[in-house]
C-alpha cells in the first residue's frame, strides 16, 4: 500500500465508503457470447459496447485513482482474510494491471456517453491460449469485477449474465458510486486515458450463421506464414504515423447531439472473414469512424486544416468489373432506365446481389421504402443484371467479401503512398479524410492505384460539409 503514497488508514476509509447504488439502467444484452476483444468493429452510439482490455490510466490524476482502488482492495482482502498467502509478483502484475484496465475503460465509457460495457466471464475464453487474448483476461477475472463491485468498495456496477448450460457468459458492467465521485473529484477527462499499442491487429473471422441476426462471426486462430506477417507489419507502419498525427476536432457549428469520441482512439486493425486472409480485409478503428458524415466533414482538422472526404463511387460494383476482365459500359453504374428516381435502392440491391450467394426473393432489408409501391424485386434484380450483361454470371455467387478485399487491399497501399508523401489520411472503409490542400494529390493516388489493382477507372468524388444523412457503403 506504501507504493501509493495513501495517508491514513486505508480500512477507515472503506467503513466510510457511499452505500451500493442500486438502478443504473442496463441496456439488453444482444446474446450471450464470448468476446474476445473486438472493440471498434461494431460499436454503436447508445448501445453498450466491447471492453477495451489496453485501455490504461495516462496521467497523474487517473493513475491516483487506479493506486487508490488497488490499495483499498488490498485492505479489503487483508481485513477479510480473503487470502492466505501474498501474490506472487508476477500475479501482483496481472492483478493490478486488470484493475487499472477495468477502472480506466470504465472511467472512458462514462465520458463519451455512460454506455454499459460488457466484458466476458467465460472460463473457456479467459483461460484459453490465443493470439487474441489479452493480458489482463485470465481465470481470476471475474473475481476482480466481483471485488470491485462488493459494497465496500463501490468500483463497480454490474449486471450478471445467469449461468445457462451451453452459453458463454457475459456482464454488463457500469462506475460504481466512489468512480464516479472520483470522477467528478479529479476533473478526469479523456486525455487523461489512453490505449496500449498493443494486442492483435490482424483478425481472422469466420463466416456469420445466415440465421442468427446477431452473429459477428467468431474469431479464428491461424499460423502465422509471410502474408500475415506482411498485413501486420504494414499496419504497424500506418498505426504508428497516425498516432503521431496532428489531428484535431472543432465542435462548433455542429448540430447536438454530439458523437462522443476521444481523440487518441487512432489504432486500426484489419478484420479478415470467412475464415480467408483474401476475404474481407476492412481496417476498423479511430475515432473519425465512429463520427456521423455531417460530424467529420465540419469539425475535422488535419494538420489545422479542415479536412474533405474522397470516396470511392460505385467500388463495389467497378471492382467485380476488375475481377471478370471487363470494363464497365457506363459511367453511372446505378443509374437504370425506369428507375431513375431510385437510384438509391438500386445502389443497395446491386450491393446485396454482389453478396448474396442465391437470387433475392426479397427486397434487402431497408431498401423497399426506395421503390415505388408496384416494384418487384424479381424485376429490379433482372433490371440490374440485363444492364451489367458482362458480369452478370458473377451476381448471387457471394463473392462481394473477394470484392471487398480487393478494397481494402487498395486502401492499404493507398495510405502507405500517402505516409510516404507525408499526407495524414484517415481510411473510412471505401473513402479517406485528408486535408483540404492535399485533395488533388490524395485523388491522384486513389485514381491510380484503383486502376493498377483492378485495371479498370475509378471514380473519386470530394463531398462537402453536408446535413445528416444515413451513412451507405458503397458495397
Amino acid at each position: 500500500m506504501g507504493d501509493f503514497g495513501l495517508v491514513g488508514c486505508v480500512a477507515a476509509l472503506i467503513d466510510a465508503c457511499l452505500p451500493p447504488h442500486a438502478g443504473w439502467p442496463v441496456c439488453d444484452l444482444r446474446k450471450y457470447m464470448d468476446q474476445l476483444n473486438s472493440v471498434g468493429e461494431f460499436e454503436e452510439v447508445g448501445r453498450d459496447r466491447p471492453f477495451n482490455p489496453y485501455r490504461f490510466a495516462a496521467s497523474e490524476n487517473t493513475k491516483g485513482i487506479v493506486g487508490e482502488a488497488i490499495a483499498l482492495l488490498a485492505s479489503y482482502e487483508d481485513r477479510f482474510n480473503l487470502r492466505r498467502n501474498r501474490r506472487r509478483p508476477r500475479d501482483q502484475q496481472t492483478f493490478e494491471q486488470t484493475v487499472e484496465a477495468i477502472l480506466s475503460d470504465l472511467m472512458h465509457g462514462q465520458l463519451l456517453g455512460g454506455t454499459g460495457i460488457y466484458v466476458t466471464r467465460s472460463n473457456r475464453v479467459l483461460g484459453a491460449k490465443s493470439r487474441y487474448r489479452p493480458p489482463v483476461y485470465s481465470k481470476v477475472f471475474p473475481a476482480i469485477l466481483d471485488l470491485l463491485a462488493k459494497p465496500e468498495m463501490g468500483y463497480v456496477e454490474q449486471d450478471v449474465a445467469p449461468d445457462v448450460q451451453g452459453v458463454s457468459r457475459s456482464t454488463v458492467i457500469l462506475p460504481g458510486p466512489r468512480l464516479l465521485d472520483r470522477i467528478a473529484e479529479r476533473e478526469v477527462g479523456v486525455d487523461d486515458l489512453d490505449t496500449h499499442q498493443s494486442g492483435e491487429t490482424i483478425i481472422l473471422k469466420r463466416s456469420k450463421d445466415p440465421n442468427d441476426y446477431w452473429d459477428e462471426g467468431e474469431r479464428l486462430e491461424y499460423q502465422e506464414d509471410d502474408r500475415t506477417e506482411r498485413y501486420r507489419a504494414e499496419l504497424a507502419e500506418i498505426n504508428q504515423w497516425l498516432r503521431e498525427a496532428d489531428l484535431q476536432f472543432d465542435w462548433k457549428g455542429i448540430a447536438w447531439p454530439h458523437t462522443p469520441i476521444a481523440l487518441r482512439d487512432r489504432r486500426l486493425r484489419r478484420v479478415f472473414t470467412q475464415g480467408r486472409f483474401d476475404s474481407g480485409g476492412r481496417l476498423f478503428g479511430g475515432f473519425w469512424q465512429q463520427l456521423r458524415k455531417d460530424e467529420r466533414r465540419t469539425g475535422l482538422l488535419i494538420s489545422g486544416e479542415k479536412a474533405v472526404e474522397l470516396d470511392y463511387g460505385q467500388a463495389g460494383a467497378r471492382i467485380l468489373y476488375g475481377m471478370a476482365g471487363q470494363q464497365p459500359a457506363s459511367d453511372d453504374l446505378y443509374h437504370l432506365w425506369g428507375y431513375v428516381q431510385q437510384r438509391e435502392g438500386i445502389k443497395r440491391v446491386m450491393s446485396a446481389m454482389i453478396f448474396a450467394d442465391k437470387p433475392l426473393e426479397r427486397f434487402p432489408k431497408f431498401t423497399r421504402k426506395l421503390f415505388r409501391k408496384g416494384d418487384k424485386i424479381a424485376e429490379v434484380v433482372e433490371a440490374i443484371a440485363s444492364k451489367h450483361s458482362l458480369i452478370r454470371d458473377r451476381f448471387h455467387c457471394g463473392i462481394g467479401h473477394d470484392a471487398q478485399f480487393i478494397e481494402s487491399q487498395i486502401m492499404v497501399e493507398v495510405l502507405l503512398i500517402m505516409r510516404a508523401k507525408r499526407i495524414t489520411a484517415l481510411p473510412i472503409h471505401d473513402a479517406l479524410m485528408v486535408p483540404g490542400s492535399a485533395a488533388a494529390a490524395a485523388k491522384d493516388a486513389m485514381l491510380s492505384v484503383f486502376q493498377q489493382m483492378t485495371g479498370v477507372p475509378a471514380i473519386v468524388t470530394q463531398s462537402e460539409v453536408e446535413t445528416l444523412r444515413p451513412f451507405v457503403s458503397s458495397f
